[in-house]
Parts: C-alpha cells; sequence; structure tokens
C-alpha cells in the first residue's frame, strides 16, 4: 500500500532516529553563516528546514524547494497512470510555495526510471508534471534522466518569486494569543485525494494580501506532525479545540475509519497527504475574514510548550506523529 511504512513519533528511542531528528542534525551542520559562501546579506529572511530554501536576487530573491517522490511509498505505478504520477510530483512542491505564500516560476525535474517503464510512460510522467506545472505559471525548464533495475523515482525542484511588497510567510511567526485555522478538511488521503489534491498557491497569495499571516505550513505528513513543526520553529504551543476539529475531519476519514478501526480524529491528525495550510493569524483578525476565504477555525497559539486538545474544557497532550520519510 502507498505510504505504508509506519508511523513513528519523532525523537523516539535509543538511536534517536526520525525524520525530525535528522532535520535537526542536518540543520547544525548546514545552517551556518553565509559569509564567503556567495550568499549576500540581503538575503530573504528563511532559516533552514522552513518549507523552501532562500537564494538572493537582485529583485528580492527566489525561494527553492524540492521533494523526491518514490513508487511504492508515494504513488503505486500498478494503480495510478503516469501523467498523474507526475502531476502529484509537481503539484506536492508547489504546496510548499503555498505554505509561505509565493510564486512558481520554473521547475526542474530528475528521474530514475525503472528499466520495466516504455518511453511512452516515461514521457507521459514527465508531461502530467510540465502540463500541471503551467497552470501556476510553472513550466519545467530543465532537468535529468537515468534508469535502473528498481522503482521509479521522481524529484521536482521549483523556483518561486518572492512578492515585492509581502515577505515570504514563515514557519517561525506565531505567537501566544494567535489563532490557528485550516484551509479544508483533513484525514483519509489515502482513499484517493493523495493523488488529486489542488494545491493552495492562489489561495495563499490572498490570505498572504488580505489577512497578514503571522506563519503558515502545508499538511504535508499530518495536522499533528506539521503543526509541531510550526510551533518548534516559533517556540510555543497550541491548543486545538475537539469540537473544531471534528468539524475539519474530512469525509474520507470517517469511511476509513470505519474500514480500520482507528479514530477518526486519528486520521485527522496524523494521516498527512492533505496539502491543506495551517495558517496561524491575529487574534484581530474577524472571523468572518477568515470564513470568507474558507477557512476553518482549529485552536490556539500558547505560550506554553506542547500539542493540546481541549475537550469541553479537558485537557490532554496530542502525540506529535505523522509520516515521517526517514526513520
Amino acid at each position: 500500500m502507498v505510504r505504508s511504512r509506519e508511523r513513528a513519533m519523532s525523537g523516539q528511542g535509543p538511536e534517536q532516529r526520525g525524520e525530525l531528528e535528522l532535520v535537526r542534525r542536518l540543520r547544525a551542520l548546514l545552517a551556518q553563516p553565509s559569509a564567503g559562501r556567495g550568499v549576500s546579506a540581503g538575503s530573504p529572511a528563511v532559516e533552514f528546514g522552513d518549507d523552501m530554501a532562500a537564494l538572493p536576487t537582485g529583485d528580492g530573491g527566489l525561494l527553492w524547494t524540492v521533494d523526491m517522490l518514490m513508487d511504492h511509498v508515494d504513488f503505486d505505478s500498478a494503480v495510478h497512470d503516469w501523467a498523474a504520477i507526475g502531476r502529484k510530483a509537481m503539484a506536492v512542491n508547489l504546496s510548499d510555495c503555498a505554505a509561505m505564500a509565493v510564486v512558481p516560476v520554473a521547475a526542474l525535474c530528475a528521474v530514475s526510471l525503472s528499466n520495466q517503464l516504455t518511453m511512452q510512460n516515461a514521457v507521459d510522467l514527465v508531461r502530467g508534471a510540465h502540463e500541471y506545472g503551467l497552470r501556476f505559471g510553472c513550466p519545467i525548464v530543465g532537468g535529468d534522466t537515468n534508469s535502473w533495475n528498481a522503482p521509479t523515482v521522481v524529484s521536482i525542484s521549483i523556483a518561486a518569486r518572492i512578492l515585492p511588497d509581502r515577505p515570504p510567510v514563515r514557519r517561525a511567526g506565531a505567537r501566544p494569543g494567535d489563532r490557528i485555522w485550516l484551509s479544508g478538511q483533513v484525514g483519509g488521503s489515502l482513499l484517493g485525494r493523495h493523488m488529486t489534491f489542488e494545491p493552495r498557491v492562489e489561495l495563499a497569495l490572498q490570505i498572504s494580501r488580505d489577512l497578514q499571516p503571522h506563519a503558515m505550513i502545508d499538511v504535508s505528513d499530518g495536522v499533528a506532525l506539521d503543526l509541531g513543526r510550526l510551533l518548534e520553529a516559533s517556540s510555543c504551543g497550541a491548543v486545538v479545540e475537539a469540537v473544531a476539529l471534528d468539524a475539519a475531519i474530512h469525509a474520507d476519514a470517517l469511511r476509513l475509519a470505519q474500514q480500520d478501526g482507528r479514530p477518526a480524529r486519528e486520521h485527522a491528525l496524523q494521516d498527512g497527504e492533505d496539502f491543506e495550510l495551517i495558517v496561524v493569524l491575529s487574534p484581530d483578525v474577524p472571523p468572518q475574514a477568515c470564513q470568507r476565504l474558507g477557512l476553518l477555525p482549529l485552536g490556539q497559539i500558547v505560550a506554553e510548550l506542547g500539542l493540546m486538545l481541549d475537550d469541553a474544557g479537558c485537557r490532554a497532550p496530542i502525540p506529535v506523529r505523522g509520516w515521517e520519510h526517514f526513520r
């Protein structure tokens, strides 16, 4: 089954493995001062580990993102056609652009093709990615190809333009008292939405212009895990309201809960690949302005570290679990 590796709580185990631990170690290795490395002091203020990386230019800067998708992990070539696989490979990167409210402009595509693929399969894969990118003004402008006796791997990188009057929205901007919103319902994406989701690029730009968010992140690996990443970057905590969470549970999560016996709330918090946005806004933003954009309330940022669920006044910790790419 696609994405069938077990979910694990980050940082557990004597070896301190897991994706979050790997990112922490890489941040210490790579996020060093830029002097002498060809990166100017005027580069956009985006720390290592956010949704995109900053590259300064004369007109305000570019942001870059890259995602790698693997057969039998992120898609199943026995089930999904190659054009749809290419579409997803492009869409997950566009979702990173949405997370930071920037404008995608161009993409690079590198593929390690299984030797079992036909020439038409390979063309369909890249065509699906390219045509979907064109919908957002983001064509594939180059890349690389290879082949091997193993499942296909697709990697797409996107460059995005920073708006002249709006800085990129980072994870590290949430403040106690802020309200947390979702751009749509979550959970149960493995029933099909993980291949057909629409990245919230246009919505993110409108949110940035109209609501001036303090922080954002897209839900790629699960609400609990991705919200946890935002909280870690912002050095604060959050309380999720149970009533609001229940209203944000997608019908697919309810269906999946009936099939596997796991609670629908757990699916909503941990499944991932919804690619909705978690949006953190000032408490001064009128709820009506959020609702006009289709945002759903979720909870509140608090000073105390950790992620909690408030159910009729009773608070309990929410495990920071979701999909981890390295374990």
